[in-house]
């Protein structure tokens, strides 16, 4: 971690004076987002291990403050994601919905019409299947809990998609976390699952539209998250 610290920071000492152009910015971004990444790992391992607290009691203090940083961390990913198209979801999706327009595809129908009822169209059924294959790929019917199989395998880390499916489901997970501690239990993954049935299908459905160019100067945003971050790599 403190390799890819130290080369984000000389790569931001460098945008003082370096001509900006896409291979850079590029470079910028996709450091950050790696260190950034780093650091979402044990946000998360620390979250999951609040959560299946092994004595089985949960404490609503450590959940909040694991959640929090954990959610704020990847909301912080996404706003530096978001400054480079090309790690932006908007483009995947707008490249689905043109493809479904222009090339009068055929097989544009759900195999369960019953589990998609808001799939009616071409260009739906193509963002659909863009917004499925980078989440939960098995599609998520309406109604039904988290679908088995590879979820997330087809992962990325692209603005829009780790702020508004991730991040969520993050939030999702900690209230449920903070509802059972309450009632003094252990993490109800019966009714967690569900959410995440809810929340998989809600996501995959929708068609809000997202960001096809850059948001936000690259510099400026790097030069912010590298700013609130440093004291966790005071070691570098």
């Amino acid at each position: 971690m403190c390799q890819i610290y130290t080369a984000w920071s000389k790569l931001l000492d460098a945008s003082a004076t370096i001509k900006v152009a896409e291979p850079f910015r590029y470079d910028l971004v996709n450091t950050g987002r790696e260190v950034l990444a780093q650091l979402a790992g044990p946000a998360g391992h620390n979250f999951s291990t609040a959560i299946h607290n092994a004595a089985g009691k949960l404490d609503a203090a450590v959940i909040k403050r694991t959640g929090a940083f954990y959610t704020q961390v990847l909301d912080d990913l996404d706003a530096l994601l978001a400054t480079d198209t090309a790690f932006q979801l908007g483009p995947w999706i707008q490249m689905a919905k043109t493809f479904a327009a222009e090339n009068g595809v055929e097989d544009c129908v759900p195999s369960s019409t019953s589990g998609w009822p808001t799939i009616t169209s071409c260009v739906k059924f193509y963002e659909w299947n863009a917004r499925s294959q980078l989440t939960t790929w098995n599609p998520t019917p309406l109604g039904s809990k988290i679908p088995g199989g590879p979820i997330d395998y087809a992962s990325k880390h692209w603005s829009g998609l780790v702020s508004d499916y991730y991040g969520n489901r993050v939030t999702i997970t900690m209230n449920q976390a903070l509802s059972d501690a309450a009632a003094g239990k252990a993490l109800d993954s019966g009714a967690l699952d569900t959410l995440m049935g809810q929340h998989a299908y809600n996501w995959t459905t929708a068609t809000n539209p997202y960001p096809t160019e850059s948001v936000g100067d690259f510099v400026d945003v790097s030069k912010a998250m590298m700013s609130k971050y440093k004291s966790w790599f005071a070691s570098c």
